[in-house]
């Protein structure tokens, strides 16, 4: 017969093992097309969940999507946890301005974290001879699908300029995938991107044919950035791209990682400490986010508040 303390023993690990562990949670995240860089940038912090997983108990899958608009829709109604999006689509969401202009501001939503820079980029076929943005006039350009973040740049600066009503270029509407192939067979003149750099898809249209990379007047760098806070100056690093030797100036936005103030503030930190105590790694995934920094990743290009959870990290660690 089984000595009492011995039975409550053996009672109490039938009943442990009987109570099933409580699961991972478990996030959905928008990115961008799988050729972008959105997409491999939301893997990367996903992977680095798994990783993380021991301590924080967070595991994620990054979906493929349009792009910032459609992550915006799709953050709104719920369909996603969290969100890449660029810093001026951040803003004119939360605002209800530009793109939003029509519909109720976006006030649910709030800033994680900031990622890598984007540089608005402007890539011509070298037989044309052009040089700047304002040589793109009476060109066919392409601005990418509707529902992404480079579609909606480009129109607000053409819009800027004048160029869309009446139209004064022709704007095309080519996946990521597809814009090279377009440029070097001439279906399109020039083709527009807002990534990091070093990017493969410019990479690779550089090494396709003879493109050059086009530069941003300083006087359109100096209107916008004057007009709108969320753009500043940008250089893009002299021959990192095959045929272009020479530094380019333009302007710059920066990629964000947004949710809503649905999400519990324990998720929100657990998912930002998984983040920050292992950047190192996180660097080590993506080009684009080799130069990660925590002083700017807490606060450029935020225009939502942060998540709660969020900032209490950030201010336990000194940095708010």
């Amino acid at each position: 017969m089984l000595a009492p303390r011995v039975f409550s023993l053996l009672i109490a690990s039938v009943l442990l093992l009987a109570t099933p562990l409580k699961a991972n949670e478990y996030l959905f995240m928008g990115t961008g097309n799988v050729s972008g860089v959105y997409y491999p940038i939301g893997n990367a912090l996903c992977r680095l969940m798994e990783v993380n997983q021991t301590q924080r108990k967070i595991s994620c899958t990054a979906e493929s999507s349009g792009g910032s608009i459609d992550n915006v829709s799709s953050l709104l109604k719920g369909e996603v946890d969290l969100a890449i999006v660029q810093s001026d689509i951040h803003w004119q969401a939360y605002w209800g301005r530009n793109s939003f202009a029509q519909q109720e501001r976006f006030s649910k939503m709030r800033s994680l974290m900031s990622l890598h820079s984007e540089a608005i980029t402007l890539l011509a076929h070298q037989d044309l001879e052009l040089s700047t943005l304002l040589d793109l006039k009476g060109k066919n350009v392409n601005i990418g699908p509707s529902g992404s973040g480079q579609h909606t740049t480009m129109r607000l600066i053409m819009d800027s300029l004048g160029w869309l009503e009446p139209p004064q270029v022709a704007l095309s509407e080519l996946k990521p995938d597809e814009q090279s192939r377009a440029l070097c067979t001439r279906k399109v003149d020039a083709v527009a991107y807002v990534v990091g750099h070093p990017n493969v898809s410019i990479d690779q249209a550089t090494t396709m044919c003879d493109s050059t990379l086009l530069s941003f007047p300083e006087s359109v760098i100096d209107s916008l950035t004057q007009e709108y806070s969320y753009f500043r100056p940008v250089t893009i690093t002299p021959g990192i791209y095959q045929g272009n030797p020479t530094s380019v100036s333009t302007l710059g936005v920066s990629a964000t990682l947004v949710v809503t103030s649905d999400m519990s503030e324990q998720t929100a930190y657990n998912f930002v400490a998984a983040v920050m105590e292992n950047l190192d790694y996180l660097r080590s995934l993506h080009p684009a986010l080799a130069q990660l920094s925590e002083s700017e990743m807490v606060k450029v290009g935020l225009s939502a508040p942060l998540h709660p959870g969020a900032l209490r990290y950030y201010r336990e660690h000194g940095w708010r």
